[in-house]
């Protein structure tokens, strides 16, 4: 084949951009070396000898001698043509040399490997071809197996379609049924929610009227239970201030806590005391209860009681030996000499009489008190007939190991009697407390619901108003703390 003329073709043949590097390719002759300074050079450098380049080729474009040129250019050019050549001749010789002597034993392995690997291509190609075969047959049944469940989806999906669509035109038969009747569908909401509208303010109305009366009548008992305890606590005033003028003179105090003790004696038990307290040596009252005759002794001291007072009873017990029981009450403070921690002391005196102490009365629950009273005063009676009965010494020591022991079961009831009676009373106060606490909470509670209802209700009405006002009446009066109650604890 002929080769083409070096002047008529272009030396450029592209440039390919890979980042911040770009690939510029040029036509040459094939019989052309490139110099060996250009293969090793680097990208600045081989730039520089394009530029270079570029500068001789507008220079020779710019001579016009046509001889000077050829000249000039050719002889250069052969120079440098024939230095490359026989650079290149050179560089071929012992890369050849060198290439030879590592080649040949590679191919020399190269040989027997393909040697093997021709065999072992024959073998995988036979394998795979069979493998093949197996593939296409598997396929073609797949292929058969599909095309039936595709003619099974087609047909199911035609069936489907169709009772779709059969379901459809019975809907839109029903939608369109529907709308010719939202007309007076839409009068019969109307009506209703007028009716249900009107039937809210009724109720509304009715309600108002019902919490109207429940306020007023809240306010009106609440207005009597104020009257109420203003008159309480004005007389309690009076009574507290009647007392003190009275405490300050010790013969009215104790006068005070004898009649006391006896018209509550009166009331609750029916006792009817006989005063004694101008009779020497026979103590504050005498009485007969359970057919036995019984002292009682009423001491109403700011201070404990003294033991000479307790001396005075015991001695007039002595010179009444038929009196089988004398009972010293303390209405407010313990008696010197005896066991503070048992409220009510029992001890037997002069052989055949029972002496009963209580200390602090009126701190204990009263009802009850006089109830274990009325019960120990049954024993002793009991026990005091039946030695009087048989009158005989022996019979009385027989009796005296049993009194001993029921005495210990005795006491040891009355201290568990006095520590509930005193549990009692402490629950009577915090329940009255939390009970007026309770009222005036509830009260708050109800006009806070009536505010609320009304707020509803005319929300619902459309009549709603903001009001920033405050009730006052809606604060709720804070509600009185509660005491503490006292720890009681029981002593055996």
């Amino acid at each position: 084949m002929s080769c083409a003329d070096p002047i008529k073709i272009s030396a450029f043949v592209s440039r390919i951009q890979t980042g911040a590097i770009a690939v510029v390719s040029f036509n040459v002759n094939s019989s052309y070396e490139m110099p060996i300074n250009l293969l090793t050079s680097d990208i600045s450098q081989f730039q520089s000898v394009l530029t270079c380049a570029a500068k001789l080729i507008d220079l020779e474009k710019s001579i016009s001698n046509e001889y000077v040129k050829d000249t000039l250019f050719s002889e250069y050019a052969k120079t440098l043509e024939d230095k490359h050549r026989s650079e290149c001749f050179a560089l071929e010789q012992r890369a050849i040399t060198e290439v030879t002597s590592k080649i040949s034993p590679l191919l020399e392995t190269i040989q027997s490997k393909e040697l093997s690997f021709s065999d072992q291509i024959k073998q995988v190609r036979s394998e795979y071809e069979l493998q093949i075969k197996q593939i296409q047959r598997e396929k073609k049944k797949l292929e058969d197996d599909a095309t039936a469940t595709k003619c099974d989806l087609e047909a199911s999906l035609k069936r489907d379609t169709k009772a779709l669509q059969k379901q459809i035109a019975e809907l839109e038969k029903q939608l369109q049924s529907a709308s010719t009747g939202e007309q007076i569908i839409r009068e019969q909401c109307k009506a209703e929610s007028e009716r249900i509208i009107k039937m809210i303010e009724d109720k509304h109305e009715k309600a108002m009227a019902i919490l109207k009366d429940s306020y007023e009548q809240a306010t009106k008992l609440r207005d009597e239970m104020l009257q109420q305890k203003e008159r309480a606590l004005v007389k309690r005033e009076q009574d507290q201030l009647t007392t003190l003028q009275r405490n300050a003179s010790s013969s009215f105090r104790g006068t005070d806590g004898e009649s006391f003790f006896q018209d509550l004696v009166q009331d609750k038990m029916k006792w009817k005391l006989t005063n004694t307290s101008k009779i020497p040596h026979s103590c504050d009252y005498s009485s007969n209860i359970h057919d036995s005759s019984i002292f009682f002794e009423v001491k109403n001291y700011t201070s404990e009681v003294r033991q000479e007072e307790v001396s005075k009873f015991l001695r007039d017990m002595k010179e009444h030996p038929e009196v089988t029981i004398g009972i010293f009450i303390s209405l407010n403070t313990r008696i010197v000499g005896k066991n503070s921690e048992i409220p009510i002391f029992i001890e037997w005196i002069h052989e055949n009489q029972c002496a009963i102490y209580i200390h602090s009365f009126k701190d204990m629950d009263m009802d009850t008190t006089l109830s274990v009273i009325d019960q120990l005063i049954k024993v002793i009676a009991l026990y005091t007939s039946r030695l009087r009965s048989s009158g005989e010494v022996s019979e009385e020591s027989k009796f005296q190991p049993i009194i001993d022991k029921a005495k210990i079961y005795i006491e040891q009831y009355i201290n568990e009697s006095s520590v509930l009676m005193k549990r009692i009373v402490n629950d009577k106060k915090r329940h009255l407390e939390i009970v007026e606490s309770t009222y005036s909470n509830t009260i708050a509670s109800l006009k806070t619901q009536n505010s609320a209802i009304s707020t509803v209700f005319e929300i619902l009405c459309g009549s709603y108003k903001e009001d920033m006002t405050i009730d006052e009446s809606l604060i709720q009066e804070p509600a009185m703390p509660l005491r503490k109650q006292k720890k009681t604890t029981t002593k055996y």
